[in-house]
């Protein structure tokens, strides 16, 4: 079995004339639809990463710095 896969919203028609040239070249073919899945993980932010790592601050040290301007 070999499979294709759209990855890009492609007009119906378009997907009507591929599916009619691979039936004229008697090719078995199915149309399935699935929907994407996206990740609802969510994820901790860490001070240790990124700009602050070589910082010796906390996220609420950092929280009154922001909102006491």
């Amino acid at each position: 079995m070999t499979e294709m896969i759209l990855k890009d919203n492609v007009e119906q028609s378009k997907i009507d004339a591929l599916l009619a040239f691979l039936k004229s070249s008697d090719i078995d073919v199915e149309l399935r639809t699935v929907s994407s899945k996206k990740s609802t993980k969510a994820t901790k932010f860490s001070l240790s990463k990124g700009i602050w790592s070589d910082y010796n601050i906390s996220s609420t040290e950092l929280r009154d710095k922001a909102w006491k301007r």
